[in-house]
């Protein structure tokens, strides 16, 4: 799919779809990225006065509106044009760059287009709103970040960190490869309080188990072993994070995304 050639720069605003890239005309930008609703309120007290904070203070989906302005030196070309573009805003579940290269927004879908004709151009000149839907409703760094441990002998709360470069927390994902077998793990987080176990008798190279903290999931290869696990799904909190591992000699990845509010 051809835009309009344009200079490429930094700023451009760039849909990425299953390895497809799609590169947007200069006056398309983002106008909105949104309000961030949290999943609180207050209850009030029982025979006192003021109330009480309730809920996770999770983040809820949200919006964001792109605006722009297309003209074609005649009709033809201004709807062909048009057409194109709103046929990549209504795709699904793609990456929208906007102004810095390194960080983009998931979009699940499309919610809403505004359009407008400019008076006095006998339709060759239009001005558009899009809406988007974030079901992910932060801002994510363009790829993964991937910090590696490779323990030789069976350790006891040995030592691994990471940095989260975000302004809010992000799941972790572990992958266990034993160098024989990691029959027995414990992974304690220092900075939450939290942990978790796993007790898998049939975790034996070439095996290897996959914690999904993101979609609450355990594999063992291709089949879900949730019952081996115990404890609570580990999230990477804004700066330094010490975890501490317990268990057989193997190969650990630790897999994150850093995230923003924008």
């Amino acid at each position: 799919m051809n835009f309009p050639i344009r200079e490429s720069t930094d700023s451009a605003l760039r849909i990425i779809k299953d390895g497809h890239e799609y590169v947007l005309p200069s006056e398309w930008s983002l106008s909105d990225a949104g309000s961030y609703d949290f999943n609180n309120k207050i209850e009030d007290r029982a025979f006192s006065h003021g109330g009480d904070v309730v809920g996770d203070g999770m983040v809820k989906g949200h919006t964001i509106k792109v605006k722009f302005s297309m003209y074609g030196t005649d009709e033809f070309t201004h709807d062909e044009m048009l057409n194109r573009a709103y046929r990549c805003f209504a795709q699904t579940d793609y990456k929208l760059y906007c102004g810095r290269s390194d960080r983009c927004f998931n979009v699940a879908g499309i919610s809403k287009i505004t359009h407008d004709y400019v008076n006095g151009f006998k339709q060759r000149w239009s001005n558009i709103t899009v809406r988007l839907l974030l079901a992910d409703p932060f801002r994510y760094q363009g790829q993964e970040s991937l910090v590696v441990y490779d323990f030789p002998a069976e350790v006891y709360q040995a030592e691994m960190v990471l940095h989260n470069l975000g302004s809010v927390d992000t799941p972790i994902r572990f992958k266990f490869t034993p160098k024989s077998k990691m029959a027995s793990i414990i992974v304690w987080h220092e900075e939450t309080k939290k942990q978790f176990k796993l007790a898998d008798a049939l975790l034996i190279a070439p095996a290897f188990t996959v914690i999904n903290a993101k979609e609450g999931t355990v594999w063992r290869n291709d089949f879900n072993s949730i019952n081996t696990f115990n404890g609570q799904f580990l999230q990477a909190v804004p700066g330094k994070n010490t975890l501490y591992y317990t268990g057989a000699a193997g190969k650990i990845e630790i897999i994150y995304t850093n995230r923003w509010f924008i």
